[in-house]
Order: structure tokens, then sequence, then C-alpha cells
């Protein structure tokens, strides 16, 4: 038994106590029900009935050793209580909790042990089993684990949540509370008082509740608000107070938050597989995207008389730390466009589905044909406009991207703080937003542009022969870091010294040698590497990583693992970048396409390749002027921090926009700067872990539609984002910093794959995500190098395990698990 310390770590008082876990419990007691053993995944346990189980339990002798440990560890003059903890109170779609049974009132180890033959009794309550089949739970779930803590005598009892799990306030404590001891609580016997607290507000005497003091609430705050950073997702937590000290007794994972909020629709699509919304997005950044996302949308919308300039709500909102998109809005805009399809639209950005069949249709009538064609004309005029503008507005930024980063580097230690301050606003005020506008209009156009030319298309080609279409684009900007870091391993292996060096040594010794050493032709490749490329990092969107440029060490760790994994090279040397020609093309389409449409058909595909194209380029430049805001904040933080304003550098990532101009205006004192870095830092923190649903949404979500169950325990599928069809071994990963663990020719299995995942297609040689669609970032970027791709494969990381043999069709989404090959 091991001593319970999560909560203890963070110095709140815990009752002394002790865990037994369910791998030391379930062989104790599995010999009472045999018939357990025989079961299936998820047929129904054919057990005997609850109270025969009681008596067979009651009948089981645990082992000598453990009623003496238990004697050994509890106190003569103490009073414990026994808590369960079964494994399915956990799952991600299930909840049990409060169905398993907690013992109070214990004093002897006899005690104890007839309290753990009742918690595990309770598992085998008719309800538990039947919410067990309900759910098709595997059997092997059927387990449990015990607490065994020291009794506290209770004042006020009650259950804290860290948000509010039926609106979905995500910066709300939730509490039910009830004088006396929480089994009442649990028990339901009593109804308790429920209350709600904002995390950062201040609680005045006037907000006690009639159980609770004002001081006990405050202190209640102070102390959810440390636990709610310290795991980094909701959880509910048990506490009680006992003269005025506070107690907690269990925390565990909020584990069914539902899509469920107030008001609109949102999604993450886009922002996550970009990368601003992969994880908590601190303060500077959100407030940078909200902006340039209202802007440019709101005027792509009213540009093109797809919605009233009147009625445009809130495009993004910041939930559960992460930017969410208005996609009411923009669907209500889609419905104006030509063979626009909802399903469709929702398959292309891999949104959450509330409802079946191809959802709404935009149909031609007497009504609305005159402001369809209205809506046709202005979006091919606007898409003709961008065609042309695109080469001139990226040669601009480009300009204005070396030009500013030549200012920003000439800034020094005694750089006046004014000075640095006027180059952060022309930065952040003028030259981020033109960049960022800009990328969004291309995105905003390829999106519409899809939308009425995929649909055209597929009535005359195959989808597969569509992937092959959108297909090696060419020099993508994006793939070019990856052949650069290439081109220097295969320098590394060429040279017998630098090769001995790079496989004997750490990477910091490599580093260090490289220092050295700046005239060794791998060094100086690198140092090309980063002058080239170093706006780029590993997790790009995110202004808290550090750029290429900063660190030298990052790329040195890059190309260490390809040094010592050569076969990684492989995919990058077989695509080689190549553009698909106009002959290549023609071939393509000519099966399926007769001589008079082929001049309709090319111009069709020639443009949804270039606007692909060009969208690639703009995320590129995009990147450079993150880097540019990263780079002139980290200046302007030095010189905060030098002059006491802010305790730490990267404090100012943490403050919105709005609120760093207030307090360059002294419209904001120098206090409440440093409270809201601290609320916005505890908010990020506190979200860090979590993996928040992708799409809220107003509308009621029955049970089935949120959970959804495959219907063949052997397969799943997902959405197909380029075509080609592979077996092999898959690698599940969560964090791109996993990267290196993958080994060449397996199938990538993760739930989103944003920018910081470009260094694994060099190797993989299929890809499933979780979300995603057609066109966000991986997808194109998969079919630059060939690589099969199924997105939207709901719960693929669950339901695949590292090492599974699976096939994947690229084209059709299906995904075949093969038994028996590991």
């Amino acid at each position: 038994m091991n001593a319970l310390i999560d909560l203890s770590q963070l110095d709140l008082q815990v009752p002394k106590g002790y865990f037994i876990s369910e791998d030391q419990l379930t062989p104790l007691w599995t010999e009472a029900i045999p018939e357990i053993t025989a079961l299936k995944a998820t047929v129904y346990p054919n057990v005997p009935n609850y109270e025969t189980i009681v008596q067979r339990l009651d009948q089981l002798c645990f082992p000598t050793e453990l009623h003496t440990e238990i004697s050994d560890l509890i106190s003569p003059d103490k009073t414990y209580i026994v808590r369960s903890s079964g494994m399915m109170e956990d799952r991600a779609s299930t909840s049990f909790a409060g169905q398993y049974d907690t013992i109070a009132n214990c004093t002897t180890a006899d005690d104890i042990i007839a309290a753990l033959k009742q918690c595990i009794a309770s598992l085998f309550k008719p309800a538990v089993l039947t919410y067990w089949q309900t759910h098709q739970l595997d059997i092997q779930d059927l387990k449990m684990s015990v607490i065994i803590q020291e009794q506290i005598a209770a004042d006020s009892s009650g259950v804290a949540f860290t948000l509010n799990p039926l609106t979905n306030d995500d910066r709300q404590f939730t509490l039910e509370v009830v004088k006396g001891a929480g089994e009442k609580l649990v028990s339901g016997s009593v109804t308790p008082e429920y209350l709600t607290i904002d995390w950062f507000s201040t609680i005045e005497s006037t907000d006690a509740s009639t159980t609770l003091t004002s001081d006990q609430l405050k202190q209640l705050q102070e102390q959810l608000l440390l636990i709610a950073v310290f795991y980094g997702y909701p959880v509910d937590i048990e506490f009680c107070f006992s003269k005025n000290s506070l107690y907690f007794l269990q925390a565990r994972p909020i584990t069914t938050i539902r899509r469920k909020i107030s008001k609109g629709n949102w999604t993450t699509t886009n922002f996550r597989d970009g990368g601003v919304a992969a994880q908590p997005c601190p303060g500077l950044m959100w407030s940078l995207y909200r902006e340039s996302w209202q802007t440019t949308l709101e005027k792509f919308l009213v540009q093109n008389k797809l919605y009233d300039s009147k009625n445009i709500d809130q495009l993004s909102i910041n939930h559960f730390a992460r930017p969410y998109w208005n996609i009411g809005v923009v669907k209500e805009a889609m419905s104006q466009i030509p063979g626009y399809i909802e399903r469709e639209f929702d398959d292309e950005l891999g949104v959450y589905k509330n409802y079946r069949g191809d959802g709404y249709k935009s149909r031609l009538t007497a009504q609305s044909i005159g402001h369809l064609i209205t809506v046709a004309t202005r979006i091919h005029k606007t898409t003709q406009q961008q065609r042309q503008m695109a080469a001139q507005q990226h040669k601009q930024l480009l300009k204005t991207y070396q030009s500013i980063d030549k200012e920003i580097q000439a800034l020094t230690a005694t750089t006046d703080h004014k000075k640095i301050e006027a180059l952060w606003k022309i930065v952040l005020n003028v030259a981020y937003l033109q960049s960022e506008q800009t990328y969004f209009w291309q995105v905003f156009v390829n999106t519409v542009q899809l939308s009425m030319k995929k649909t055209a298309l597929l009535k005359k080609l195959p989808l597969n022969t569509f992937f092959q279409l959108i297909s090696k684009l060419g020099e993508v900007s994006h793939v070019h870091p990856l052949r650069d870091l290439y081109e220097i391993v295969e320098i590394i292996q060429a040279n017998n010294e630098y090769k001995h060096e790079w496989l004997s040594k750490t990477s910091p010794e490599i580093n260090e040698s490289l220092n050295e050493q700046p005239n060794r032709l791998d060094a100086k490749r690198i140092q090309g590497f980063q002058k080239s490329f170093g706006y780029h990092s590993n997790r790009e969107l995110n202004l808290l990583v550090p750029s290429y440029s900063e660190d030298q060490q990052l790329v040195v760790d890059l190309l260490k693992d390809y040094v010592e994994h050569p076969e990684k090279i492989a995919t990058v040397k077989r695509s080689s970048l190549q553009t698909l020609t106009n002959e290549q093309i023609e071939g393509l389409i000519h099966p399926y396409v007769s001589k008079w449409q082929r001049p309709k058909v090319m111009k069709d595909i020639k443009i949804l390749r270039e606007l692909l194209w060009w969208r690639e380029e703009f995320k590129d430049v995009s990147t450079r002027f993150y880097h540019l805001v990263r780079q002139i904040t980290l200046k302007l933080g030095e010189r905060y921090s030098q002059l006491g304003y802010i305790e730490k550098t990267e404090d100012l990532f943490y403050l919105e926009k709005e609120t760093i101009l207030s307090f360059m205006n002294d419209q904001f004192s120098q206090e409440s700067l440093r409270e809201s870095v601290k609320n916005n830092r505890i908010y990020c923190q506190a979200y860090r872990h979590f993996v928040p649903p992708g799409d809220l949404m107003e509308a009621s979500v029955s049970v089935e539609m949120e959970n959804p169950l495959a219907n063949e325990p052997s397969s799943l599928s997902g959405i197909g984002a380029n075509d080609g069809v592979f077996t092999g071994k898959v690698r599940i990963l969560l964090d791109p910093k996993e990267i290196n663990l993958l080994e060449a020719g397996e199938i990538l299995v993760t739930r989103f794959t944003d920018t910081g995942w470009s260094h694994a297609f060099g190797s993989i040689k299929g890809l499933i995500t979780e979300t995603g669609g057609v066109l966000c970032h991986a997808s194109i970027v998969a079919r630059e190098f060939g690589i099969p791709t199924i997105v939207c494969a709901t719960k693929a990381t669950e339901k695949l395990k590292t090492g599974m043999t699976v096939t994947m069709n690229g084209t059709t989404g299906e995904i075949t698990i093969h038994k028996g090959r590991c």
C-alpha cells in the first residue's frame, strides 16, 4: 500500500491515507467470482446476483499479510473511512462516480477488511452492471482501487467542481455542500446547498452561504485554484471543514464534459490544426487571433454579401483556454453559396456533426436565385482579385518582415524602453495585422472555392483522383526546412569524423563542439539553417516556445535523431518535392472527362491548386510575423522586468494586447498588470493537460450522439484526406515532443497534427488523426509527401494501440485492425 500524496504535495491538509491499487486488490477477490474469467470483452456479465456475491466475499479469507499490514498502519485511537475508486469512474465517456460504496466509521483492521469486501461487492450492483453493459465497456475494466483514510469529524462537507458542469463556464467553481459528514451528500439522503464562485472574484461577507462562512469560501476559492493548476484539467474534489480547518479528501477528473454552451456554436477546427488551439493559448496570442479573425472574417462576409453587417455577432471566444470561432455564423453565411452541402463543409474542416444525413443544402428557388447569383458573382470577383494580388502581397510582406527583423536585432540592452514600445506597437498593430489578415483572407477564399468546385468536380471524378489532383503542389514553403535538415544529415554522414562525433557524443556535447568550431561545414550549414528558417520552432503559433534562431541546441537535437536513424529521410528523398505537370493532370482526368468538358475542369483544378499553394505560402509568412511578435515582446519583457513592472520576461505573453497598450498609455496600473498576469497564467495552467471538445454548441446533444460507439470492435473509420492504401504498424503519439519515438515506415496516430508535427512527415507511411480536415495543414503537407491520410477517426488513439497492424485506406477513410499481428 502506498501513502496518498497527490494533494498533500501542495501543502494542503489531507487526512493521512493509504492506497491499495487495482492490481494488488483484484487477485484477492477474483477467486470468489470465477465466472468473470470466462467472459468476453463486452458480453453482459453472467454472474451470480449481488446478494450471492456479497455472501461469497463475506466468506472469502484475505491473506494474513494484508490484515497484518493494515493493523500496522492504523492507529487504535483513530477512525477510518474506506473509499472505493473504480476504473470506470474516470473514463472519458462514462461516469461511475458515486455508484460505488464508501464505508465510514472503521476502527479496526477487521472493520477495514469488511469494508474492502463491501466496496468490491459494489462493482456488481445491478445498476452498475446495467450501466456497464449500456456503454459496452470491457470486462477488464471491472476493477477497483481503494483508499483507506483517517476519518475527519466534519462540521460541513461538500463536493467542488473546478468548472460549472451545467453551463460549461470554465472559470467558475460549483459547490454542493451539506452540514456534517459528506456521506449524506453522496447517498442523497439530504438536499445540498448549491453555490457558484467565480475563480477570480472578490468574496464579500455578504456572499456567505447558509452552510459556509465567507472566510471559508475565500479559503476554498484560494485552495481550489491551487488544485486546478496542479492537475491541469477539470476535477471534482471532496472536502470538509472541521473546526474551520479545510481538509481535502479525494480528487478525480471530471470525465463527462459535454459540448453544451449557453450561447452560439463554436469550433477550434483550423485553430487546433494550425497550432494556436493545440495547447492553452496565453492572453497575448488569444487577443491577436481574436482581433485579426474578427476584422477579416467580418469584412469577407459583408463584402461578398454573405451576411448583414448589422447582425454579425462576436466571431471568436476563449474557452478552456483555447480560441474557438463562430461556426454558426459561418455556416449561415455558407448556406448562401451555390452547391453548399453542410456535411461536406464539415468534412473538409473536421467539424463535429450533431445531425444525420447531409444536413443543410443550398438550393436554387425562385426566391433565392437572385441572391445566389449575386453571391456567386461577388465570390468570383473576390477570388480573381486575390489571385491577382497574391504575388505582390507576398513580396511586400517578406520585405516588411526582413526590415523589422533587422530593427529588432539592432535593439541593445541600453535601448530606451519607449523606443522598444514604439516598435512593439508597429509590429502588433500594423505589420502582424497585415500578415494575418492576408492569410485569413486566403483561407476564406479557399474554403468557399473548395466548397463550390469540389462538389462539381466529384460529379465527374472519383475521390482518389481528386486527391491526386490537389497533391504535389511543389515547393511548399513549410516543407523546405525538412529538406534543408536532411541535406545537413547527408553532409554529416559523408564525413567519417563528423559522423563518429554525432553518433558517439550527446546532443549538448555536439552543440558545444559546433560552437567551438564554427567554421566546420556542418556548423556552417546549421548556422545557415537558423538564418533561413530560424522563425520556425517545435511548437509554432505558441509564443512561449523559442524559435530555432534563438537556440542552436534545438536544431542539433533534431539532426541527431536523423543521424542516428537515417532511414527516416527516405520519404523526403522519394518525394523530392515534385510538382504535378499539366500533362499529368490531363492524364488523371482523361478517363473521366469528355474532350469538351476538359478545359473547364482543367481551369478549376488549376485554380484550386493555386489557391492551396498560396494558402501555405501565406501561412509560412504568418509564421515569420509571429516570430517577430515573440522577439519584440521578449525585448519589451526584458526591459519591463528590469524596470520592475513585471516579475519575469515571459509575463507579457500572458497579457492581452489591449492590456499592454493601456499600461503604455498610463491607463492600467502596475498592480493591475501583475494581477492580470497571475490570473491568466492560472487559467492557462489549469487547462494545460485537458483535451477539450473540439466543438461547442447551444443545442442539446444526446449522449448517444455525444459518444458514438463503433459497430465493429475490429475496425473504425474516418474521412479520407489523401489517397493510398497502406498496411503497417501504428504508433500512438499525443505530443510532438515524442516524435523521436517514431520508427521509419510506421503509421502515425494522434489527436491532431499542428505545425509542430512537421518533422514527422519525413519518416511515416500513413497518418491517422481524430480531428482535422481535408484542407488542414497536415493534410496538405501529407499530400506533398504522398502519405495516405485519414482524419476525423473518432477515438483512434483509444481504439488503436502502438504496435497494432492496421490497413488504412486514405480514400475511403476505412481502417481495419488485423488481430494477432503486432
